[in-house]
């Protein structure tokens, strides 16, 4: 029987970590191992080790790529948006949402308790230690405008009003993600888009000055 034909990637960490995404895709995180993704990517078992330590450093790279993804994201939807600073936090709300839809892989390494194993033994820290990885800061910064233009209480905690927030939108996106918002909202005569619209109009209200 013919070996298995390897071949030549000229860039052949980004087909690593592509090949990664696509591996969890399929098989989840537990069963990713190196010896799968060599397989994967159609390179030698040796391949992988050229650029990552272990699998944990490749699960550190992607969780770091998808904050640094997700940043930029957000930094759009408040870029994009003219109204108040409550206008932008929704927005980013919604553009959560849509990163989380289009990034569903990602979303999973960046909140897994794989990912975040794999972040600390390789002495990572999304979100505290590089402007460019940190997606929380980018909505932290917006509650804040919200608490100086009175949207939210400004003697309440910073940080746990914006965790709070992000929870909320997460919480939102898991679910839109695994189709419940959807199959539940037209239980009840109504589509995912309504459903959505009604749940911002909620926050809207809620945080209104």
């Amino acid at each position: 029987m013919p070996k298995k034909r390897r071949y030549h990637h000229p860039d052949l960490r980004q087909a690593l970590l592509d090949g990664a995404v696509r591996l969890i895709k399929e098989e989840g995180m537990r069963e990713f191992s190196l010896r799968k993704l060599a397989s994967q990517v159609g390179v030698s078992h040796a391949a992988p080790y050229r650029h990552f330590e272990n699998k944990e450093a490749i699960l550190a790279t992607l969780m770091l790529e998808g904050h640094k993804r997700l940043r930029l994201t957000l930094l759009d939807a408040v870029a994009r948006c003219r109204g108040k600073a409550i206008d932008k936090l929704l927005a980013q709300g919604r553009a959560y949402l849509e990163f989380a839809r289009k990034n569903p892989e990602y979303l999973r390494v960046m909140f897994s308790r794989e990912g975040m194993a794999a972040a600390r033994s390789a002495g990572e820290k999304p979100g505290s230690h590089q402007e460019d990885y940190d997606s929380f800061g980018v909505v932290e910064a917006t509650v804040a405008e919200c608490q100086a233009e009175g949207a939210m209480d400004p003697h309440a905690n910073t940080g746990a009003l914006s965790m709070h927030s992000w929870a909320e939108v997460h919480g939102l996106a898991l679910l839109r993600n695994d189709g419940l918002i959807a199959g539940m909202s037209e239980v009840r005569g109504g589509n995912e888009a309504s459903t959505l619209d009604a749940i911002f109009g909620v926050m809207r209200a809620r945080w209104r000055a």
